[in-house]
């Protein structure tokens, strides 16, 4: 069997799509199918464990391994895309495949035969916007033994900014004026952290503020469900995803920086009484979580490549 590589980004570069592509590297070894993860400098990613993981440098890529590119990566494309290798992308945003197509129309001008799609709401997207490519569902998975369940929490908010500044700003501000109740509450905002510290404020959190823009599916907001936070904000696209639901999360309307706030402070609200409200919402993201095992997100993947790798033959 041919050796995969899953061509990536920097690893120093903190995104959950580079977490990602060594998260199935990982799975497609420990199954016994020969995989590495391929950068510019070969350097490992400071912000999260990837043990021994194989990583390569692009320069060591051998003529017979099969490419995987990252969907948003045009310099790449252009480079293997008159190689012989065979090609698939890894989607994990639609809303980031203009930035790959560079000045083509389809992945299918720089040979590109598959695609992987990290969640429903990207099989949709590919169905209207390259219904020539081969689909394949290949979803990440929700690290519980480092994202756990607590539940002996702090009164506290926490939150990822890094994707909506302005609105984190806002919408605090706004929720501090209306809910004074909440005025003493901590916020702590978690930015350029190792995933161990982000797990541990996760884990310490009541909270969640969800600041999710222009995504499929939320990995920052699934791990901060397995931590047993109450989730609440912004769920990264318009009509929900994968990883928002009614069940999951309070979730507002795209931009709504009021509904935001409001749904902040009903989970803050449950959080405090501590009820039924809060059990509720906790258990919708437990449940949410559990179907993004490790074990079904491993099937998954090698049930794609066991299918795909005889046709690249």
């Amino acid at each position: 069997m041919p050796r995969i590589a899953y061509l990536s980004w920097p690893a120093a570069e903190i995104s959950g799509g580079i977490k990602v592509a060594f998260q199935h590297v990982a799975l497609l070894n420990a199954h016994g199918q020969a995989a590495v993860v391929a950068t510019e400098d070969g350097v490992r990613p400071g912000w999260f464990d990837s043990g021994d993981l194989p990583l390569v440098r692009l320069d060591s890529l051998r003529p017979d391994d099969v490419l995987v590119f990252p969907e948003n990566h045009n310099a790449l494309l252009e480079r293997y895309g008159g190689s012989r290798q065979p090609k698939l992308v890894f989607c994990q945003n639609p809303n980031y495949v203009w930035r790959g197509l560079g000045r083509h129309l389809s992945y299918a001008d720089y040979g590109v035969s598959h695609v992987l799609c990290v969640s429903q709401t990207v099989l949709r997207f590919f169905e209207l916007r390259m219904p020539q490519l081969a689909r394949g569902y290949t979803p990440f998975y929700i690290d519980t033994q480092r994202f756990a369940l607590r539940t002996d929490k702090a009164l506290q908010i926490a939150c990822v900014p890094r994707k909506r500044q302005v609105e984190a700003g806002a919408v605090r501000d706004l929720f501090l004026a209306l809910y004074p109740q909440f005025r003493d509450w901590p916020w702590l905002l978690i930015d350029n952290a190792h995933e161990t510290k982000v797990a541990q404020t996760m884990g310490e959190s009541a909270v969640f503020l969800s600041l999710a823009r222009l995504e499929a599916h939320s990995l920052t907001a699934l791990e901060a469900m397995a931590c047993g936070c109450l989730v609440a904000g912004f769920n990264g696209v318009a009509g929900g995803s994968d990883s928002a639901s009614p069940a999951n999360g309070l979730w507002a309307p795209e931009d709504d920086i009021v509904a935001c706030a409001h749904q902040l402070a009903r989970a803050a609200a449950a959080a405090t009484e501590g009820g039924p409200a809060q059990a509720v919402l906790r258990e919708g993201g437990l449940r949410t979580v559990q179907a993004l095992g490790r074990a079904p997100a491993a099937q998954l993947l090698l049930a794609f490549w066991r299918q795909v790798l005889p046709q690249l033959a």
